[in-house]
């Protein structure tokens, strides 16, 4: 008699157990959730971060490349630096135009911080160019480790367009063999407060 007394103090044990695992599991996927959710561009709180990456399906795009957002260590002047992205180009130039302030938006974005380079073990030279609103705003020629940082107000500009061409004098087959990659270690747009 004691041992399925026993058994049944083990099995109520249990399921109390397994009651308040699902319980505390299931409060903090709510709260997860509603984490996420107000973040999320477009709902009622936006962030105030917002990746320009994560815009690229409402982008346009043009020329042939690769993403990657596998998080890298580039070398760069012998340091190590955390890529956030890459781009494995196909064909010369690639141009990326995106909306980020479409008329009307009630909190627009004020400032976007680009930062990206070439490992230094990489053959390839690249030349980055933005533009606001369809004028030329800033460019950059980075080679073999160099990292660019362009820091730019966005707070009166609708449209924003990258223009990367890989100016990569490499040519017969190595050109074929290599990848000629850019990295991405910053790609910010802020919201103005």
């Amino acid at each position: 008699m004691e041992k399925k007394h026993l058994r049944g103090i083990m099995k109520f044990s249990r399921l109390i157990s397994i009651g308040f695992l699902s319980l505390i599991l299931t409060v903090f996927g709510i709260e997860t959730t509603q984490a996420q959710r107000s973040t999320l561009p477009g709902t009622k709180d936006e962030s105030t971060f917002v990746s320009l990456l994560s815009k690229l399906k409402e982008c346009r795009t043009n020329g042939s490349v690769y993403w990657s957002g596998t998080n890298r260590n580039i070398s760069i002047g012998r340091r190590l630096y955390p890529s956030i992205a890459s781009m494995s180009f196909r064909s010369s130039s690639y141009t990326l135009t995106c909306k980020i302030n479409p008329k009307g938006t009630a909190k627009p974005f004020g400032t976007f911080r680009f930062t990206f380079g070439v490992d230094e073990y990489d053959i390839g030279q690249f030349e980055v160019k933005v533009y606001l609103d369809g004028k030329i705003t800033a460019g950059h020629t980075v080679n073999p480790g160099e990292i660019k940082t362009l820091l730019l107000d966005v707070s009166n500009s609708e449209d924003i367009a990258i223009e990367f061409k890989n100016t990569n004098t490499t040519t017969g087959i190595y050109k074929l063999l290599d990848d000629i990659n850019l990295y991405i270690f910053d790609d910010i747009l802020e919201r103005l407060e």
